[in-house]
């Protein structure tokens, strides 16, 4: 039986800033800790990247957490149902079932279309090819390259699954035998956040963010 992890040796970093440090200073942790689904970690061993977008709820006493994948999109082909996203350094986040719509301008108005993912390549290094169930309406592709997806609550809200009001600490990859997991969730950082480093972002999950007390100045610089 596996006891502790002394003799591992630890590809993602447990760090503030992860593999691929995107904060510039260390940043500020709501105290405690939050805890995450199982369900909504990557699969093993693939991890949830530093800077991954989360909700958070300090109102019950569950404490939970919920993150908001986002995906940057390189490709669309309408012919064959698929979406060529970009993968981060952390391993691939997409899964079978995941519903995506394409962000907009104001998170809590309802995308027209969504797109459910039925089967996920990610074979290569760069970038997951997701089948999903449509990409296009009345012939017309609703998802184009350049867009960035994130998850809806359902097909019948077709909206974002959680408006952010953080980000992670670290990256958090879910241990085979683990039953459960807590996340560190970020709402400040006096020195810049370097937004190429982490998941894709908008302008609109960006205003969000200020909007739900965090303070973040986010940087092009790689």
């Amino acid at each position: 039986m596996r006891q502790g992890t002394i003799n591992n040796y630890v590809k993602f970093s447990k760090n503030f800033g992860g593999v691929r440090k995107c904060y510039e200073g260390k940043p500020e942790i709501i105290v405690g800790g939050f805890m995450c689904d199982i369900d909504l970690m990557p699969a093993y061993p693939n991890a949830m990247a530093a800077g991954t977008l989360v909700f958070f709820d300090e109102n019950k006493d569950a404490r939970n957490l919920v993150p908001l994948y986002t995906f940057k999109v390189k490709s669309v082909d309408a012919s064959a149902n698929t979406i060529t996203v970009e993968k981060f350094e952390t391993g691939s986040i997409a899964k079978v079932g995941m519903k995506l719509i394409v962000v907009g301008d104001d998170l809590t108005q309802a995308a027209d279309n969504v797109a459910t993912v039925t089967a996920v390549d990610s074979s290569a290094s760069d970038v997951d090819v997701l089948t999903v169930d449509n990409v296009a309406a009345d012939s017309t592709p609703f998802i184009v390259e350049g867009d960035v997806l994130a998850e809806a609550k359902s097909d019948a809200d077709k909206t974002v699954k959680v408006i952010p009001n953080g980000l992670t600490y670290c990256d958090n990859r879910l241990d085979p035998d683990a039953y459960a997991i807590d996340i560190d969730p970020v709402y400040f950082c006096i020195r810049p956040v370097l937004e190429r480093r982490m998941p894709p972002l908008t302008e609109s999950l960006k205003k969000a963010l200020r909007e739900n007390g965090c303070y973040f100045k986010f940087s092009p610089r790689v």
